[in-house]
């Protein structure tokens, strides 16, 4: 998975690069705009199954394959559901025709993704992910290389967009090929699956509301700012969008391993959550400084400044909630896959959309009419929503889930992210270029976490275990994996 995901990462970092220079921020904040509903559709079609699949599987795999061909039968119906809801949506919003044909585009492609999204949780369940690992390189390259491509010979958002449908029709069919070594894939519906789509309706819940409180702020935007800051707030987004990343990977890990310890009573889901919260701390705070500090470098480097200065306080704000959304993402994942907490979990979420909206409503043309940039006000509310988020997820949960969870998980990466920030300015001091002071803090960074005994003596023989090249080769076969 981590193979995988620094692969998308080098792709989605060479898209940045040139997606927003050579599209525009008016042409770009249509594409992003597009982007955003498409998700939203995404949810409709899921309908909870991201959850359910794995979630289902790791407890009981004779199920499996009947709960997977029965969901791509029930995504199959309602994608065409959606494609109706998508049309009569954008001609209530009065969306231009480009615009309009954007999200059509981009709703096939996401027929093929509702397919290997269905696949990837099944093989999540059986916790065989190097199978949907290739299947995402394959696409992010392919998107990659022929969306440059096509940008260079003068293309806009609508190539860009057919591009990215295609590349999902070929993810699709990697994991088809795959997947016959673990199950059949006959699309026969199972009407018993009904039963199990009463429990899916709460995933499906927190799934559509977390959704629409992630991307309303793209369509409030739309609706109350010029595209050129729709386009500016897209640029940042989609820089704090591949930072994201990195705790969806190993939330997606973590997931059917919390669902196999949900009646565990030895102390191991608890010591799951602690070292879980332990790490992706020290992922957040690493992130969170080192994209403050750099957030204009960062913009001029992938957008330039002359179009999207406007970007770099939209990014700053979104880097001070990367911690907390880190934070959420495995609250939230133990509170669904251990705690069977989901119907609490999507109450929040429901409440969390009007929370978004409603700081958005106000913030939105307050930053647009003092700043002239409604992206600002967007971005706080996003921070504003998390911190929600977060609050009720720590009340949510049983108080024995943080029993290991001890407060240096947060003070010792806060003391190794200040020694971090301290080095980082002097190297500007003395005109250091800012990727070569980003690596370098990065490694005082991980320096500091060791001064400050930030790891047990098991976690450090796990570390030295996982350094070992005879390791890291076992760990990128697929064959050993098998064996």
């Amino acid at each position: 998975m981590f193979g995988s995901q620094a692969i998308t990462w080098v792709s989605s970092f060479l898209l940045l690069l040139f997606l927003p220079r050579y599209l525009g921020s008016e042409d770009y904040g249509r594409l992003y705009l597009a982007l955003s509903i498409k998700m939203m559709l995404g949810l409709l079609i899921d309908f909870g199954g991201n959850f359910l699949i794995p979630k289902e599987v790791a407890r009981s795999a004779k199920v499996g394959s009947k709960i997977l061909n029965s969901y791509l039968v029930l995504r199959i119906l309602l994608w065409v559901i959606s494609i109706g809801i998508i049309l009569l949506f954008s001609e209530v919003m009065g969306y231009s025709e480009h615009v309009s044909l954007l999200i059509l585009i981009l709703a096939v492609g996401k027929l093929f993704e509702g397919g290997s999204s269905a696949i990837f949780a099944f093989f999540q369940g059986i916790e065989r992910m190097e199978y949907p690992a290739l299947g995402s390189i394959v696409e992010r390259i392919f998107v990659a290389m022929f969306s440059i491509g096509a940008l260079l010979m003068g293309a806009d958002s609508m190539m860009i967009a057919i591009i990215i449908a295609v590349g999902a029709l070929i993810h699709l069919l990697i994991n088809l090929w795959y997947s016959r070594r673990f199950v059949t894939i006959n699309c026969q519906f199972d009407f018993k699956v009904f039963k199990l789509l009463h429990s899916a309706m709460p995933y499906f819940l927190f799934s559509l509301f977390s959704v629409i409180y992630y991307r309303v702020d793209a369509v409030m935007l739309s609706a109350m700012v010029p595209e050129e800051v729709t386009g500016w707030y897209g640029g940042a987004y989609r820089f704090f969008d591949m930072v994201m990343m990195l705790p969806i990977v190993y939330k997606s890990v973590i997931f059917p391993v919390f669902a196999k310890l949900w009646k565990s009573d030895d102390g191991v889901l608890e010591q799951t959550m602690g070292k879980s919260l332990k790490l992706i701390l020290i992922l957040g705070v690493a992130s969170s400084v080192l994209i403050f500090i750099f957030a204009e470098n960062i913009i001029q480097f992938f957008m330039g400044l002359e179009e999207y200065a406007s970007s770099v306080i939209v990014l700053q704000i979104f880097a001070l909630s990367i911690p907390i959304i880190y934070v959420d993402l495995i609250l939230g994942t133990a509170i669904i896959g251990a705690a069977n907490g989901e119907k609490g979990w999507a109450t929040v979420g429901f409440f969390a959309i009007f929370l978004n909206i409603g700081v958005n409503y106000l913030l939105i043309p307050y930053t647009q009419a003092s700043f002239m940039n409604g992206g600002v006000g967007a971005a706080a509310a996003t921070f504003v929503t998390e911190l929600f988020m977060l609050i009720s997820a720590i009340y949510l949960l049983p108080a024995h889930y943080f029993e290991t969870f001890k407060i240096s998980f947060i003070t010792k990466p806060v003391i190794a992210g200040a020694l971090m920030a301290g080095a980082i300015w002097l190297f500007g001091s003395i005109g250091l270029y800012w990727m070569i002071s980003a690596f370098l803090g990065g490694v005082i960074y991980i320096a500091g976490l060791f001064a400050v005994k930030m790891f047990d003596k098991k976690e450090m023989e796990i570390i030295k275990s996982l350094s070992s090249a005879r390791k890291i080769k076992v760990m990128l076969s697929i064959d050993n994996a098998e064996s």
